[in-house]
């Protein structure tokens, strides 16, 4: 004890134990909360794709929710399990000016954002318009305006376009906002606050039966 204060470590079976009794006192509360969670996972993994490309779709399908139980405290943990080995920085590594690059596990689901407003994709071609493209470079010895080429020179040297996409609008322009943040943050009030009712109801009952 100090300061006014004291500490009290629960062991692993009285833990348990206490658990289970909120679980019996509070079990309307503890589900009312548990919804509330997976609402907001379940509808961020819904949405996620209607913000962003797909290309693995980890961060997307990582959007869950867990449960946490600590004393008297209940709460709905909704989070993004996507983790990938990134660079994230540089770590001086013991030679006078010399740095290393460290990859570290990051949980990147955070940090995906929307296309902005000026995003542009590339696509390839059908053989019909591959064809043209060609016949365009036969011509001239460029491409038309608004086609990339992966690269200019093959496998064996000769000077032709290999890999060709065209440029286009990305039908997701967006705000380039944070995801996570619009899609689990900025929801989490009013998926709270169309509960309130629910949880009041679910915490005078867990009172009453307490006092029983």
């Amino acid at each position: 004890m100090a300061a006014s204060s004291a500490t009290v470590t629960l062991g692993p079976e009285l833990q348990r134990a206490v658990d289970q009794l909120v679980r019996d006192v509070a079990g309307d509360v503890i589900q009312i909360v548990e919804e509330i969670a997976n609402d907001l996972a379940s509808g961020a993994r819904r949405d996620w794709y209607k913000n962003v490309r797909r290309k693995s779709g980890e961060s997307g399908d990582s959007n869950d929710y867990r449960m946490e139980l600590r004393g008297t405290s209940v709460r709905g943990i909704v989070y993004n399990g996507a983790t990938r080995n990134l660079p994230r920085r540089q770590k001086f590594n013991g030679a006078p000016g010399t740095t290393t690059k460290v990859n570290q596990p990051t949980e990147y689901g955070y940090f995906v954002r929307r296309p902005g407003p000026f995003s542009r994709i590339f696509k390839g071609l059908n053989d019909a318009e591959y064809s043209q493209v060609m016949s365009y470079w036969q011509a001239n010895g460029t491409l038309p305006a608004g086609y990339i080429a992966r690269a200019l020179v093959d496998t064996k040297g000769r000077k032709r376009p290999i890999g060709i996409s065209k440029e286009g609008d990305n039908p997701l322009q967006a705000d380039g906002k944070n995801v996570w943040k619009a899609l689990v943050i900025d929801r989490k009030q009013a998926a709270i606050d169309a509960r309130l009712d629910d949880l009041d109801k679910a915490i005078q009952r867990s009172a009453d039966r307490f006092e029983k």
